[in-house]
């Protein structure tokens, strides 16, 4: 069983799916095998649902406490359910080589990197993945 990188795309999906029901159903798929994110993803989910859940633009939060959303709770309780990969001197190294070769931006880059990396699959719903996964030899899960 290979492990699945589950990209941003994907989470916020869910937490735009989920809003009236309070998440519940987030959890990962029964089909993904050992479902992960890592630091890039978390920053990412993290920063949109600030936005999403509370109608804000996110930067407005920012030295506002009283403003964060209630239910951003939720978000952090649900995300530890993801295992966790942290991005290595080698993540950053390919990130480069994909930034140059690719020309993509250094969050997708990293993202990447960490499949290419630990040979994880990626579930995303992001197409700037198509191109590059291909030319890496990185299977991606699109119809999440």
């Amino acid at each position: 069983m290979r492990h699945t990188l589950v990209d941003t795309s994907v989470l916020v999906e869910y937490l735009k799916r989920q809003q009236e029901s309070r998440f519940v159903n987030i959890q990962p798929p029964s089909e993904w095998r050992y479902p992960l994110i890592n630091p890039i993803i978390f920053s990412e989910v993290v920063y949109v649902a600030m936005g999403f859940l509370s109608g804000r633009a996110p930067r407005t939060i920012k030295g506002n406490p009283e403003r964060l959303p209630d239910s951003l709770d939720t978000v952090f309780m649900i995300l530890p359910d993801y295992a966790f990969m942290e991005i290595t001197r080698e993540s950053i190294a390919i990130a480069k080589r994909l930034i140059k070769e690719y020309a993509m931006f250094p969050n997708d880059a990293l993202i990447l990197a960490t499949c290419i990396e630990h040979g994880f699959v990626l579930a995303t719903l992001d197409e700037d993945f198509l191109e590059p996964a291909e030319g890496e030899g990185v299977r991606l899960v699109t119809g999440v």
